[in-house]
């Protein structure tokens, strides 16, 4: 499947807020786990039926639900009921290939964006939708499987002193994204790992596996900038939002993420700008290793050039030439084509041509 833009065959002619899977299914069945706390009180539990998520609302206790596995139309529409999503935000929570954005109502506000992880070997970047859902004392986010970067996030709110049990949903919904901006710092700081090693690399010499060790990371950066762009345009709206869910409270903290995502994003175009860098490296250290094949070249065959003229000289077939009776001719001849190469070859180092 297309990494930069997922197959929309089956959504074609759909009505809106029509719930059709887009993407690849990566877990067997969906998993709800909800975590309700307060100051005083916890609970972490797996929910067996989304049947049965009707309450949580109605808790003025702040709740967490987390939905691993989006390819059940029927579980959707339950957790949308439940929590009075729209149809056409589901729509989008199901559509794993849409675009990163924020979209706000009164009661609502909705975030997707793209988680970021990378393969055992470091040379391939993994993607998976995060889908946020912050509505009343309710945070919904949907992901595509189980395992996610927002374990710390889990760990904090087991911890009765810590200050997510004091606040509200809109500064859990800031400590997930602050989770996922992080790892997003994480990822490229390991691809530019590699990419700065390049310049070594390219001092040894340029060979074709060099070139396409480069291509691919510059294809795996246009990955990451493609998530990580529109996430600092969602950090942006955040700190620029008047909506009630989003208190004034977390402002601070939301100007904090702005400055992260700015981070990222000159990292990831600085990176980018060294890869367009070894690139043009590569070719001109290509250029010249063939500038001096070609030199070289051309310096054999400069040599060469009076050498054939005296040969076909004296190889001319005609009946009175007065060097061809000569004892010594032979010997003379060569001796005169050693000294023009040789004088050649002193010029051209005179002249620091070799």
């Amino acid at each position: 499947m297309a990494r930069f833009l997922k197959k929309y065959d089956q959504t074609a002619g759909k009505p809106p807020g029509s719930l059709i899977f887009v993407g690849q299914q990566k877990t067997d069945e969906p998993r709800l786990r909800i975590i309700d706390y307060d100051e005083n009180t916890l609970r972490d539990e797996i929910v067996p039926d989304a049947n049965s998520l009707a309450p949580c609302r109605a808790s003025r206790t702040t709740s967490w639900l987390n939905v691993d596995g989006l390819h059940v139309p029927e579980v959707m529409e339950r957790v949308g009921a439940a929590f009075a999503i729209s149809p056409l935000i589901l729509e989008d929570i199901v559509n794993t290939g849409h675009r990163p954005k924020m979209d706000e109502s009164p009661d609502m506000v909705f975030i997707t964006l793209k988680m970021l992880s990378i393969n055992e070997d470091r040379d391939r970047i993994l993607s998976e939708q995060l889908s946020c859902v912050l509505t009343g004392h309710c945070l919904v986010t949907f992901q595509e499987q189980p395992g996610d970067v927002f374990e710390p996030v889990r760990e904090r709110i087991r911890r009765q002193s810590g200050r997510l049990r004091q606040r509200g949903p809109d500064y859990l919904l800031y400590a997930l994204l602050d989770c996922v901006f992080e790892n997003y710092l994480k990822v490229i700081e390991i691809l530019g790992d590699r990419i700065e090693a390049f310049d070594e690399d390219l001092l040894d010499g340029p060979s074709p596996e060099l070139l396409e060790e480069i291509n691919v990371y510059r294809r795996e950066m246009a990955f990451v900038r493609r998530a990580v762009r529109p996430a600092r345009e969602i950090a942006l709206k955040l700190v620029k939002t008047e909506n009630e869910l989003v208190t004034d409270e977390i402002t601070p903290y939301l100007r904090d993420l702005e400055d992260l995502a700015e981070q990222i994003a000159e990292a990831v175009e600085t990176y980018r700008e060294m890869l367009n860098d070894h690139l043009n490296s590569y070719n001109m250290a290509v250029a010249n290793r063939l500038n001096d094949v070609m030199k070289f070249l051309t310096i054999f065959a400069t040599i060469f050039i009076p050498l054939s003229f005296l040969a076909g000289v004296y190889g001319m077939n005609f009946e009175f030439m007065p060097e061809l009776k000569m004892r010594y001719g032979y010997f003379l001849l060569l001796g005169g084509m050693a000294c023009v190469a040789v004088g050649m070859l002193l010029y051209f180092k005179k002249r620091k041509w070799i």
